[in-house]
């Protein structure tokens, strides 16, 4: 039988149990014919008996990405996860372009993305999306992690001319309203959660849509909870739902969007800062101005 150049590649390391696969490979790959089941059997035992460790010669590199490739997650409006896959010198653009395409919104100059700081404050950072993202998030960020939001709040809803576009911006408004960053009355929190409701239940079925299913949903406010009993807000837009009947999706959520454009807070992005006597002051920027707000919130400034 000829010499077997794979055998002569066997390195002596440290203990690798030869397993069955193993075997048949080293066998496979010499060109050995095994004509006689006898002198097979006799190898197996020869081979249970004197257990060799040995590492075959690697051969293939299986490497799934390289350095210059690097995957971070994307958490969106309706709070599900994108993954994206993205060269080391892509901009903030580029995955921001990558997330939008791949949810059909058309849109994308309303949106950005946002991370979480490593500093104290502010915990929440945009990404300059001009810039390379990797070397912002190695920089700043705590992890490999963004969350996709609307950037550039509105006033004219006609602005919104793709589906998606207008139902991203919809969700982002509904959630500013349900985390009380937009304050609502009573009266408010009942509209805006009937328009929430027609648009994602379309019409109200009176044996299906009862007080009673509608409690496990998140429609209110957190504030307008706690100043009102939950039974009296679902008994009212339980009501209020009921007068939508056909009125579709699409004007469902801008009706929402534009009632909650009334309501104060409505597009503004908070930051702490200091007056100049030194005390803590919010600042509110918005479409509409800039607004300073003491921390005790007995006092308002605002500047247009």
């Amino acid at each position: 039988m000829a010499s077997t150049p794979l055998l002569n590649d066997i390195i002596l390391l440290e203990p690798v149990p030869i397993t069955f696969e193993i075997l048949i490979y080293v066998i496979e790959a010499a060109d050995i014919k095994l004509v006689i089941l006898g002198w097979y059997c006799r190898l197996c035992v020869l081979m249970i008996k004197m257990p060799l460790k040995f590492r075959l010669r690697k051969t293939r590199n299986y490497n799934v990405l390289s350095r210059n490739v690097f995957v971070l997650s994307v958490v969106l409006i309706d709070k599900t996860t994108l993954e994206c896959t993205l060269s080391s010198d892509s901009s903030g653009l580029d995955c921001l372009h990558n997330v939008c395409q791949r949810l059909g919104l058309q849109q994308p100059e309303f949106f950005g993305l946002r991370y979480m700081s490593k500093r104290p404050y502010p915990k929440l950072r945009w990404v300059e999306l001009e810039r390379p993202l990797k070397r912002q998030l190695d920089k700043y960020a705590q992890s490999p992690a963004l969350t996709l939001a609307v950037m550039y709040y509105i006033h004219d809803v006609g602005l919104l001319q793709d589906d998606v576009t207008r139902s991203q911006y919809f969700l982002q408004v509904k959630y500013d309203v349900l985390e009380g960053r937009v304050r609502a009355s009573f009266d408010q929190a009942v509209l805006l959660a009937s328009y929430s409701l027609q648009a994602e239940f379309g019409d109200h079925q009176r044996e299906r849509h009862t007080p009673e299913y509608l409690k496990d949903f998140k429609v209110f406010p957190a504030q307008v909870i706690k100043e009102t009993e939950v039974s009296t807000l679902l008994e009212a837009v339980v009501w209020q739902y009921s007068s939508l009947k056909g009125l579709g999706q699409a004007l469902a959520e801008t009706y929402y969007i534009l009632e909650a454009q009334r309501l104060s807070g409505y597009g503004q992005e908070t930051f702490m800062a200091r007056d100049e006597k030194g005390s803590e002051v919010y600042l509110g920027a918005s479409l509409l101005g800039l607004g300073v707000n003491s921390a005790s919130g007995d006092s308002q400034t605002f500047y247009k």
